[in-house]
C-alpha cells in the first residue's frame, strides 16, 4: 500500500511541475526528424519518452544504443538471488552458468533479445520498429528498423489547388548498433540508412548516432545520445530538389534517471534539436507493483502518458497510452521483447 501511495505522489508531482512547460516544439524544420517521434517500445513511450536513460533492452538500438549494454547483465544472478534461491530449497534451479557467471565476471553467457513494438497514431498515422540484440567480441550487436507511414495526404499545386488527397508518406530508417561497457561508462553507435517517400517523390541517405550511459552512481544514471550527429538525404532525381544532399540539424538529449531498491525509477529528460529555439521536455516513473507487472507514467513537453509492462517467462508485454501533440488525439502503442 505504501508503495502504491508512493507511486501516486511521484506521478502527481510530475504532472505539476511540468504541466505548463508546453513548449509545442514540433519535430519540423529538418529533414529525417520523423526518426525522431519515440514510436518504438510502449514502456519508454509510457515513462515520457526517456529512453535514453531508461533503455535496458533491445529498444535501445532506437533511444540509446549504449543502452544494449545492460542486456549483459540481465543473464546475471546476484549474491542476494543466488542466496534466496538456496534458503528456499530451489537448489536445482541454480545452473551451473549462473555459478559461474557470479564467480567469474568474464564469463560471458551467449544471449538474444528481440523486440517489436508497434503503434496507431492518431490522424491515419502507423509505426513500427522490430529489432535484435546479442553479445559480440565484449560488446551488444544490434539491428533493426523503423518505420512510419501515413495515407490520405493532400498534394496542392502552387496556386493552392487540390490535387490529390489519395497520396501516401513512408519513412524508414535501418539501423546497425554496437555498445561497449568500459567501467561506469558504456558507449553506442549507430549507423543508419534512410528511406523517405511522398508520392512519386523519393530519397536515400545515410546518418549515425552516438550515446553513452553513465553511473554517476550505483542509483544514478545518466544518459547521454546524439542523435542524427551526421546525416543527410539525396533524392532519387535531380528535378525533386535544388540540392543533391539535404543535412540534417542534429538532436542533442541528456537524461537523469534516480534508481531504488524499492522498485522505483524515476527519469528527467532535456533535449534540444539544433534547428529549433527552444527545448524539450519530458519525465517518466516506474514503478514495479510486483515481480510481474510494472506502472509506469510520464510527461513529454506537458502531455501525459501512461502504460504497464507484462513480464510472463522471458518475455515483456508493454503498452502505452499518450496524448498526440500535433492534434491532441490519442495514440497507443503495443510492444514485446523475447530475452533468451
Amino acid at each position: 500500500m505504501k508503495r502504491s501511495r508512493s507511486f501516486l505522489v511521484v506521478i502527481f508531482l510530475l504532472t505539476f511541475c511540468l504541466r505548463e512547460v508546453s513548449v509545442m516544439a514540433e519535430n519540423a524544420g529538418s529533414r529525417g526528424s520523423y526518426s525522431r517521434a519515440g514510436w518504438a517500445g510502449a514502456r519508454y513511450t509510457a515513462a515520457g519518452m526517456t529512453g535514453e536513460v531508461l533503455s535496458d533492452d533491445v529498444f535501445a538500438i532506437y533511444w540509446n544504443p549504449a543502452g544494449l549494454s545492460e542486456l549483459k547483465t540481465k543473464k546475471r544472478l546476484t549474491e542476494t538471488e543466488i542466496r534466496e534461491k538456496a534458503s528456499s530449497g530451489n537448489v536445482d534451479e541454480i545452473t551451473e552458468e549462473d555459478l559461474l557467471n557470479f564467480s567469474d565476471n568474464t564469463y560471458d553467457p551467449f544471449f538474444v533479445d528481440v523486440g517489436v513494438s508497434y503503434t496507431s497514431l492518431d490522424i491515419e498515422r502507423d509505426a513500427g520498429f522490430g529489432g535484435v540484440a546479442f553479445n559480440f567480441y565484449g560488446g551488444v550487436l544490434g539491428a533493426g528498423c523503423f518505420l512510419i507511414t501515413s495515407g490520405n495526404i493532400e498534394t496542392r499545386d502552387e496556386n493552392g489547388t487540390l490535387i490529390d488527397n489519395k497520396e501516401r508518406y513512408t519513412g524508414t530508417v535501418g539501423y546497425l548498433s554496437y555498445a561497449f561497457p568500459v567501467n561506469i561508462i558504456s558507449f553506442g553507435l549507430n549507423v543508419k540508412s534512410y528511406y523517405e517517400a511522398i508520392g512519386e517523390y523519393t530519397y536515400y541517405g545515410f546518418g549515425a548516432d552516438a550515446g553513452a550511459i553513465v553511473y554517476l552512481l550505483p542509483f544514478i544514471r545518466m544518459g547521454i545520445m546524439i542523435r542524427d550527429g551526421v546525416g543527410f538525404l539525396s533524392p532519387q532525381k535531380e528535378e525533386y530538389s535544388e540540392e543533391s544532399y539535404d543535412f540534417f540539424k542534429p538532436e542533442i538529449k541528456v537524461a537523469f534517471a534516480l534508481l531504488t531498491d524499492a522498485g522505483v525509477r524515476v527519469a528527467l529528460s532535456g533535449s534540444r534539436k539544433l534547428e529549433q529555439d527552444n527545448f524539450d521536455y519530458g519525465a517518466g516513473v516506474e514503478f514495479d507493483l510486483s515481480k510481474n507487472l510494472m506502472l509506469s507514467a510520464g510527461l513529454n513537453d506537458g502531455y501525459f502518458s501512461c502504460g504497464f509492462t507484462l513480464k510472463l517467462f522471458k518475455m515483456d508485454i508493454s503498452y502505452a497510452l499518450n496524448f498526440d501533440k500535433i492534434d491532441y488525439g490519442y495514440n497507443n502503442t503495443i510492444s514485446l521483447t523475447v530475452f533468451f
